[in-house]
C-alpha cells in the first residue's frame, strides 16, 4: 500500500504543478511510486521547500508518512542551486546523513537582515553616519565663505581646551578633594536651599543647582550674513581669514527684559534687579549686575557664582556649528547683544586669578582672546602674557609670539594678513614673558637664547626697566634712572 501523503503535502505538490502549468496528475504511480512534479521557473512554495527534505516517519497507528524537516545547506551550495533543482531536491532527496556540521545552528533571521543592511552599506560605499556629515557640510558651505588665510596653526593655538575649565579640579589637585569638598560645604551660595537639583548640561560651567533653565531664555546665535562680514571687513580694513564671525540676537520678550533692566540701574535701586530676577532668572545683564554687588561686599564666592550663571546662560544659546574647540569661531563685539558674554568672561578670569586657578583662568583667557582677537577688546593678552607663565604654558606663548612675528616679517613683501590687526609684539609684557618662556622651557642654550631675548625686550620697551627692577629689588643707579630712554613719555594729542 503506498504511503497517504498529508492533506497539506498535497496541496503544496497542486500549487507546484499549477506554477509550471502541468496538468493536475495522479498521486500515486504503479507499486506506489511518486510521480515527479516538473520544476517551475518561479514559485513561492519553491524557496520554502528548498530547505527541507522528505523522511519517513512511523507514526502511532503504524502508517508511514512523509515528514518535514529543514535541511542545513552550506553557503556555497545554495547559490548553485536553481529554482528547479531546489524542487527535484525537495521532492526526491532521501534524509542526510547527520554530520557533525549539521548540528551547527545557521545564521538566525536578525544576523541575515544584517548581513544585507552591511552588503548595502559596503555596496554603497558610504555609512550613514559620513552621509549625514557630508550632507550637513554642504548645508553649512554657503555660511562658511571664509577660506583665504590656509594656517590653521592659529587656530590651534586659540582652541579651548575643555578639560582644563573646571577650577574645582585644578584645586582638588593641590589641596586634596576633602579639603575643597569641605570648603564648599562650609560656603555655600545664597538661597542654596530654596534650589531646585536639576543638572545642567554645560561645558564652561560645574554648578548642577541653579534654577531650572527653559528653552533658550530668548537668546540665539546667528552666523553674520556675507554683505555683514563684508562690510566688517571694509570698515576695519582687514584681509579675509579662515574664521566664522557670529552674533547673539535677543527676542522680543528679552528685549523689554533688558530695557527694564537698564531703567533699574538708572534709578539706582538694587531691589529692582531682584525682581527682575524672580521674573526672568536667566537674564545675563541683571545676573552680572547682581554679581558685582555682592563683588563689592567681598562676597567672592557669590559672585563667581552668578558669574558662571551668566556663562551658562549665553552657552546655552551657541548651539550648531559654534563651538570653543574649533579656534575659527568669532563673536562680534561691535553688537551689544554679545557683550555681556565678554564681561562674564573677563570676570570670570579675575576671579580665578585670584583664587589660584591660573591653568583655569589661562583657558578662559584664551576663549576670551578667541572671541576676537584681532582687536582684543577687553584686553584678554594682558592676562596671557602672565598666566601663561603661571599655568606652565611656555610653549603656547612662544608658538604665539613667533606666529605674529613671521607675519610681521613678511609684510615686507606685502603678504601680511594680520596687517591692522593687534599684535602681541606691542606688548611690552609679551616681550619679557618671551624671554622668561624660553628659560623656564631649558635646553642647551636656554641661558644664552634667554638672554637675548631679554637684551631685546629692553631694547623695544626701555621705560619698563625701571619699574620691571622696583618689583624685583633690584637697586639702580641715579645715573641709569635718569637716562632719558627710561623715561616714561606721554603723547600730546
Amino acid at each position: 500500500m503506498p504511503p497517504r501523503l498529508s492533506k497539506r503535502q498535497q496541496r503544496e505538490q497542486e500549487e507546484l504543478l499549477a506554477l509550471a502549468g502541468a496538468a493536475t496528475p495522479d498521486h500515486v504511480k504503479d507499486e506506489g511510486e511518486e510521480e515527479e512534479p516538473s520544476a517551475p521557473a518561479k514559485g513561492g512554495f519553491a524557496a520554502l521547500m528548498a530547505n527541507s527534505v522528505d523522511v519517513e516517519e512511523e507514526s502511532s497507528e503504524g502508517e508511514i508518512r512523509k515528514v518535514k524537516k529543514p535541511k542545513k545547506k552550506k553557503k556555497k551550495e545554495s547559490r548553485s542551486v536553481t529554482p528547479s533543482q531546489s524542487v527535484k531536491i525537495a521532492v526526491d532527496q532521501p534524509s542526510p546523513s547527520p554530520s557533525p556540521s549539521a548540528s551547527t545552528p545557521g545564521p538566525s533571521k536578525k544576523e541575515r537582515k544584517a548581513l544585507k543592511k552591511q552588503k548595502a552599506k559596503q555596496k554603497d560605499g558610504v555609512d550613514e553616519i559620513d552621509q549625514a556629515l557630508q550632507e550637513l557640510s554642504i548645508k553649512q558651505a554657503p555660511f562658511n565663505p571664509y577660506h583665504r588665510f590656509p594656517n590653521l596653526q592659529l587656530a590651534a593655538l586659540l582652541s579651548v581646551s575643555l578639560s582644563h575649565v573646571d577650577p574645582d579640579a585644578e584645586m582638588r589637585k593641590f589641596f586634596g578633594k576633602k579639603v575643597v569638598d569641605a570648603a564648599a560645604k562650609a560656603s555655600p551660595g545664597p538661597s542654596s536651599a530654596r534650589r531646585q537639583p536639576v543638572t545642567q548640561r554645560s561645558s564652561l560651567t560645574r554648578r548642577p543647582t541653579w534654577w531650572p533653565a527653559k528653552m533658550r531664555e530668548g537668546l540665539m546665535v546667528r552666523v553674520l550674513s556675507d554683505e555683514e562680514f563684508q562690510r566688517k571687513m571694509k570698515e576695519n580694513g582687514w584681509s579675509e581669514l579662515e574664521e566664522r564671525w557670529w552674533t547673539v540676537e535677543y527676542s522680543k520678550r528679552y528685549k523689554g527684559v533688558t530695557l527694564s533692566f537698564m531703567q533699574t540701574v538708572m534709578s539706582g535701586d538694587p531691589d529692582g534687579l531682584y525682581a527682575i530676577l524672580r521674573r526672568v532668572p536667566w537674564h545675563a545683564d541683571t545676573i552680572l549686575q547682581v554679581a558685582e554687588i555682592f563683588s563689592h561686599r567681598e562676597e567672592h564666592t557669590t559672585a563667581a557664582d552668578y558669574i558662571e550663571r551668566a556663562l551658562f546662560t549665553y552657552e546655552r544659546a551657541f548651539v550648531g556649528a559654534f563651538n570653543f574647540t574649533s579656534g575659527i569661531n568669532r563673536l562680534d563685539f561691535d553688537r551689544v547683544e554679545n557683550r555681556p558674554f565678554y564681561l562674564a568672561v573677563h570676570r570670570y578670569v579675575i576671579d580665578l586669578a585670584r583664587r589660584g586657578a591660573h591653568r583655569t583662568a589661562f583657558e578662559f583667557a584664551r576663549l576670551l582672546y578667541g572671541l576676537d582677537p584681532w582687536t582684543d577688546p577687553h584686553g584678554a593678552l594682558l592676562h596671557l602674557d602672565f598666566l601663561a607663565i603661571k599655568a606652565g604654558m611656555h610653549q603656547w606663548l612662544l608658538d604665539i609670539f613667533s606666529l605674529f612675528d613671521a607675519q610681521t616679517l613678511a609684510e615686507k613683501s606685502g603678504s601680511n594678513v594680520l596687517a591692522g590687526r593687534v599684535s602681541v609684539l606691542a606688548l611690552p609684557g609679551w616681550a619679557y614673558s618671551r624671554a622668561l618662556a624660553i628659560r623656564y622651557k631649558g635646553g642647551e642654550d636656554a641661558a644664552q637664547e634667554s638672554t637675548a631675548a631679554l637684551k631685546q625686550a629692553i631694547l623695544s620697551f626701555p621705560s619698563v626697566l625701571p619699574l620691571l627692577a622696583d618689583k624685583a629689588d633690584i637697586s639702580l643707579s641715579a645715573e641709569v634712572r635718569g637716562h632719558p630712554a627710561f623715561k616714561i613719555f606721554v603723547k600730546d594729542w
